[in-house]
């Protein structure tokens, strides 16, 4: 949650995920925290931690690099360079978690590598509220029919690159549903199965039913036919919407009459756009795996996940034994509103 005081903007993550772990929230703020260096390769970081999971920024700071960000959406070089940060960072987590993977036993220095590697990837959720996404669609109304359908063709164009992690549970899980009725089916293959999807099942740092064989097995086993021509559908709509998008892509090209300034421009929305929804789908699918990795490997070292914060997490390192959010959703926070 963003909020404002006075002359700061507070990013309250305990209110968006109430029931994260301290290293999740820890994750999401520290992230934050880095926005500007993902976002505009600035070494300034956004404010300061009041424990975590809770970042106070400056609003001249946090304005000014979001009033900057926006204008350079504008410029495809800036947004193919934005793409390579963010291939960068997946890059770095996936060989600090290979390098987790090997190490025996594991070790703190270890496993904060791969904290550090992911609150780097963190920081690109920023991405989905900096989007100037006002700009974007007024730009694109002036070659639509009227704002509906400007808005319309914003929404078409926030597609990722690579399939959502969800169509791919649901194409692995119709696919094992079939194996199973055809015969070709092995303890194997269930644990390969779980490995490969279990952790995409939830978000979060605690074990995920599906990361069970067995669970995931005997879920895959009570599935109907309607429930896999469900999961196929799934596959089917996220093809549809690609075509839709590659359409869309060539009529907008042929709209602009060639004009290079906004040739360029419509490359740099249409890629920003698919950048965003591309993080998404990359950084969920990172998130998940990491945090495993980083579960099972403090439980083997004997330490806390959430005693290893990010080491660019400004936050005191002690645990409170209690923490409430700046503003407090629950029934109890407002009942003084009814007295």
């Amino acid at each position: 949650m963003e909020s404002r005081w006075r002359d700061l903007v507070v990013l309250d993550y305990e209110v968006d995920f109430p029931t994260a772990s301290r290293l999740e929230l820890a994750l999401y703020s520290t992230g934050a925290a880095l926005a500007p260096g993902a976002l505009l390769g600035e070494r300034q970081r956004w404010g300061v931690h009041r424990h975590p999971g809770l970042l106070e920024v400056p609003a001249s700071h946090y304005d000014r690099v979001l009033d900057e960000f926006g204008v350079r959406c504008a410029d495809p070089r800036f947004v193919r360079g934005l793409g390579e940060r963010l291939a960068a960072c997946v890059g770095r987590l996936a060989r600090a978690t290979a390098d987790l993977a090997g190490a025996e036993p594991p070790d703190t220095t270890t496993i904060r590598g791969v904290v550090d590697a992911l609150t780097e990837l963190m920081a690109f959720h920023v991405l989905n509220w900096a989007l100037p996404l006002p700009e974007i669609e007024g730009w694109l109304a002036r070659f639509t029919e009227d704002g509906d359908a400007a808005r319309a063709l914003l929404m078409r164009l926030l597609v990722p690159t690579t399939p959502a992690h969800l169509v791919d549970v649901a194409a692995l899980t119709a696919a094992a549903h079939r194996d199973i009725h055809a015969g070709a089916w092995s303890p194997g293959r269930a644990a390969d199965l779980s490995a490969r999807i279990g952790h995409l099942q939830a978000p979060g740092l605690a074990v995920r039913p599906f990361e069970d064989p067995a669970t995931l097995e005997a879920y895959v086993r009570s599935l109907d036919a309607g429930d896999v021509d469900h999961l196929g559908a799934m596959r089917r709509s996220r093809n549809a919407a690609q075509d839709r998008l590659a359409r869309d892509t060539s009529m907008l090209l042929l709209a602009t009459g060639g004009e290079p300034a906004d040739v360029d421009r419509a490359w740099a929305y249409t890629a920003v756009c698919r950048l965003a929804a591309e993080e998404e789908e990359q950084r969920r699918r990172w998130q998940g795996a990491s945090l495993r990795a980083i579960r099972i490997a403090a439980e083997r070292a004997g330490v806390r996940p959430d005693a290893i914060l990010p080491s660019a997490c400004d936050a005191d390192g002690a645990a409170p034994e209690h923490t409430t959010p700046v503003l407090d959703p629950s029934d109890e926070a407002w009942a003084w509103l009814r007295s």
